[in-house]
């Protein structure tokens, strides 16, 4: 098991699912770690319960939480500056907030893409806004997006879902590249389905299922060795190579349409 000792984490969207999840890892792992969603009750209760299973020995506080919105820059901006005083100069920041919502035209909501893309990708932006400057100028820090398998491919009833991981990954992939060698670190998550608020509102098959603490295990295994992308379970990350790039597209787009027919899922953040 990797360490992040001494590292300082930020998570966003850690209310809930993977991000909470996932805090209560690295935490075991040594970190310190900073959560950013819009529930103070979940945060409070969150927090309390990372610093009562902290390992003995551990250095106080080892979390502190801040309510803030990811579609509020200036909210957001204050949360960060408020966590980065009260644990320290921050290490690695997770973009980890967001949702997904079925979209069927004959029921189309005017303004609900604009909000999924604003949270989904947006929300990534505007915390890499603020870490970005900080990360360069002392050459070091570790940029973290939690995309989708679905990014990889445009699956029925979810455009909005699909275009906006998919934006986040390409935008991730280029980020990495540009900052080659300057010391700071881009990994993009791929998850498959995993445990959350929202496959427990999916009413269709969902194949290699993974439970959260496992999802948040690989995640904290791939940002400790700063991979640059993790792409999981493998079956998903084979499947989506065998459905994306060597079918024709008239294949693809026959198989996804028989898989999801109705896209029976319900919003949730």
């Amino acid at each position: 098991m990797q360490s992040f000792g001494g590292k300082t984490v930020v998570i966003t969207g850690a209310s809930s699912g993977i991000g909470a999840v996932l805090a209560k890892e690295l935490v075991q792992r040594g970190a310190r770690v900073g959560l950013l969603a819009r529930r103070q009750d979940r945060l409070r209760q969150l927090a309390q319960e990372l610093e009562q299973g902290a390992p003995a020995g551990t250095e106080q506080p080892v979390a502190a939480w801040r309510e803030a919105d990811v579609l509020d820059g200036g909210a957001l901006n204050a949360a960060l500056d408020g966590l980065e005083q009260e644990l320290g100069p921050i290490d690695i920041v997770v973009a980890n907030a967001g949702y997904g919502m079925s979209e069927s035209p004959r029921r189309h909501r005017p303004g609900e893409a604009i909000r999924l893309y604003d949270t989904n990708l947006f929300g990534m932006l505007r915390l890499i806004d603020w870490a970005l400057p900080r990360f360069v100028e002392r050459r070091s820090g570790h940029i973290v997006g939690v995309a989708s398998v679905a990014s990889y491919a445009g699956l029925p009833y979810n455009a909005s879902y699909c275009g906006s991981k998919a934006a986040m990954r390409v935008h991730l992939q280029a980020l990495r590249v540009t900052l080659a060698g300057q010391g700071v670190a881009v990994t993009t998550i791929c998850p498959g389905f995993v445990k959350s608020e929202l496959t427990d509102t999916v009413e269709y098959p969902m194949p290699f299922f993974w439970s959260t603490e496992r999802a948040a295990r690989k995640i904290a295994d791939g940002i400790a060795k700063r991979r640059r992308e993790v792409v999981f379970p493998w079956q998903m990350k084979v499947l989506v190579v065998m459905l994306t790039r060597l079918m024709p597209l008239s294949w693809f787009e026959a198989i996804v349409r028989r898989g999801n027919p109705k896209g029976r899922v319900k919003s949730s953040s």
